[in-house]
């Protein structure tokens, strides 16, 4: 059985506003507090986190029609992961972001899930700014 988590915020912007400011999967460091740098070749991002940690993550979907970005981490920790990231309009001016994790083991989806949450924490942070 895998292990998930979700996490969603609604943010006082339209999605399209939202989706340009997140839908760049090499600038995801700019609203990841745990990210230090994200580097993207083909369909493998390379994340360097604030601790040092150097890890790759293969990007499944990166669909602006959708807003959607969906990875897998590569990490011998695990043997499944899927993260998704969505953005879901509600209406012209306002959406919800929902980071799901999925994994296993499943405990690892509350390690990752604590990233998520930070990086939704953080991103409201920034939309609210926006205003």
């Amino acid at each position: 059985m895998l292990g998930a988590v979700r996490y969603q915020i609604t943010l006082p912007q339209s999605a399209e506003t939202v989706w340009d400011h997140i839908g760049d999967p090499a600038e995801q460091a700019k609203w990841v507090p745990d990210f230090a740098e994200t580097v993207v070749e083909g369909t493998t991002r390379t994340i360097t986190t604030v601790s040092g940690l150097t890890f790759n993550e293969e990007l499944l979907v990166v669909d602006p029609v959708l807003r959607r970005i969906q990875y897998r981490v590569d990490l011998p920790v695990l043997t499944f992961h899927r993260g998704t990231l969505d953005v879901i309009a509600l209406d012209d001016s306002s959406c919800v972001a929902v980071y799901a994790t999925d994994t296993d083991p499943r405990i690892m989806a509350l390690v990752i899930g604590a990233v998520t949450f930070r990086a939704l924490v953080e991103l409201g942070r920034q939309m609210e700014e926006m205003n």
